[in-house]
Formats: structure tokens, sequence, C-alpha cells
């Protein structure tokens, strides 16, 4: 894990005490992290209008002098249950990281840009969220908070999912690759984690399905130039992992290279599924479009959003 100037990992959680939330800090005891960190857990109250510190400028009738005052004792008993909710969250992480620096914040607004907002302060090396919240209406999917953190946050975002599997002995994780510096990237933070077990490791390699065609009424496939095409881009995908195969290997990890053709979003879901994943780690950003392989970054939150298993984004 790339590790912040002052020489300690940083991380930053959100948590509201949901059953995702919660899954999100078990599921981190299998995600790789450091011994040490400094930690903060970020629990956001959602309050519709802010709390009232401050005599009102105006003059005020009983009957709303009495709203502002019930209005002040709601807002303090939603922080209060707020307080206790992330401090259990606290005692819970530090039963699995014994050695971490945990504070906790606790803040009222907006969730996503309260997080956001943290984090341009506090620099995370990674922001950690659930994929739903208390507040989520759908069961299907990211949240908005999710889906918001992980498109506008500046450091790498992991949505973590805890799946019952997690308990074998060993992870398994897919690297979206396609030989970009943001598919390198999502390499080296796989191979600097510290893994308690070594996890079985999967290079996925998606080139896009190109097919030459005969001009004329009805548009015909030219016979084995798309096949080919495809062998050609194949190759060259599997030379490029070589490279990232190398740097896991120099590291004590291990990882076989899978090469598909399709639509990467259809492709990474359908195999993190059949595999049984436990994560997937993807760049952010990728090569330009021209050179036919397929922009793991524009499909980053398209992957999140489908699989069952944790993703980590990584900038």
């Amino acid at each position: 894990m790339a590790e912040s100037g002052s020489g300690i990992a940083k991380l930053l959680i959100g948590y509201d005490g949901s059953g995702y939330a919660h899954g999100a800090l078990s599921e981190l005891r299998f995600s790789g992290l450091p011994v040490k960190a400094q930690v903060i857990i970020i629990s956001v109250c959602e309050i519709w209008l802010p709390p009232i510190n401050t005599e009102p400028e105006i003059p005020v009738d009983q009957e709303l002098a009495e709203y502002f005052q019930k209005h002040l004792e709601q807002v303090e008993r939603n922080l209060a249950e707020t307080r206790t909710i992330a401090s259990q969250a606290r005692e819970e992480l530090l039963r699995y990281f014994p050695d971490w620096v945990v504070d906790v914040e606790i803040v009222s607004g907006s969730v996503a840009l309260q997080i956001l907002s943290m984090a341009e302060g506090f620099r995370p090396d990674i922001i950690v969220v659930g994929e739903r919240g208390l507040s989520s209406e759908s069961n299907a999917g990211m949240g908005t908070t999710a889906q918001t953190v992980l498109s506008d946050a500046k450091c790498p975002v992991r949505i973590a999912r805890l799946k019952p599997q997690l308990a074998r002995s060993h992870s398994r994780i897919i690297i979206g690759f396609d030989g970009s510096p943001g598919s390198m990237t999502a390499v080296r933070r796989v191979a600097s984690r510290a893994w308690k077990t070594k996890p079985e490791i999967r290079l996925v390699t998606i080139t896009d399905p190109f097919t030459l065609l005969n001009p004329g009424r009805a548009f015909d496939p030219i016979p084995g130039m798309s096949e080919g095409t495809m062998e050609g881009e194949e190759k060259w995908v599997e030379m490029l992992a070589m490279s990232a195969l190398q740097l896991l290997n120099d590291t004590g990890l291990s990882a076989c290279v899978h090469s598909y053709s399709g639509n990467p979003r259809m492709v990474l879901t359908r195999e993190a599924e059949s595999w049984n994943a436990d994560a997937i780690f993807l760049g952010a950003h990728s090569f330009p479009r021209q050179l036919q392989f397929s922009s793991l970054g524009c499909v980053a939150l398209a992957v999140a959003n489908r699989v069952s298993c944790s993703v980590e984004i990584v900038r």
C-alpha cells in the first residue's frame, strides 16, 4: 500500500452503523492492510436544518421558540447516537488492528461531501466505504454516497463488501490489466500489500472485438481476418503483462493471465462471479481508445456497481 509522506499509511473510513458499513470494517481484515496505520472514522449525522448555536437575530414568538428548542434537542440526540455508533466502530477496528491509531470525527451534512471534504485535508492513502448506507432506498448496486465518493475522490477508493468465503485460507483477487500506467499502478498496489497469506491473483486482460467487413448492401465479415487480429492483440497484451507478472513475482506473489474479448464491464463482472473473487483492483485511467484496449477507467464505476465483491479503484 502506498504510504503517506509521514511514513505511515493513512485511511479514511466512512461509517454509518449500517450492515454494509459493519461488513466493510470486517472485510478490511482480508485486504492486506499494514500493521500500523493512522485512521479516521468519519460518521456523518444527516441533519436537514443546521444546528442552532446562537439566539435568533429577530424576535420570535413562543411557538417558534419551542420549535427551535425541540430541533436543538433532536440534533443533540442524533449527534450523540452517531458518536456512539462511531465509537463502537473504533473499538471493533482496534480488535482487528490493535496497532492502528484510530480517531473518530463526527460531522453533520451531506455524507459524500463531508467524506470528500475531510479527504482534502487528511489526504488519505485510501478511502473505504460500504456499498450502501442506512439512507439507501435500493437493495441493488451502490448507493449514491459510494458512487459520489468513488467518482470524485482524488485518492484510491475501496468499496468494501464482506463475503462469507473470506473465512477461507486465502483471497482471490482480480486485477484488470490493459498495459496502461493506471493498470500497472493497480498491480503495484496489490504487490505492496501486507498479505497474511498469499492470495490467488488473476490478471484479466480484455481486447475489443474487431471484425473487418466486406462492403456491400449487407456487411459480412471477411473470413479469417477478425481471428488474426484478435490473436495479435492477445499476444500484445500478454507481452505487456510480463512486466506485471515479474513485479508480483519479485514480491513473492504469483499470478496468471486470463485474456478475453468483449465488453469489459460484462467480462470483468462475469469473471468475478464465476471465479468467486473476493476483490477487484482497477486503475482509474488507461490508454486512449484508439489503441484498441478496453478503457478500464471508463468502466470502473460500472464494474463496482455490478459485482458482489470488493472493488478498489487505484489513482
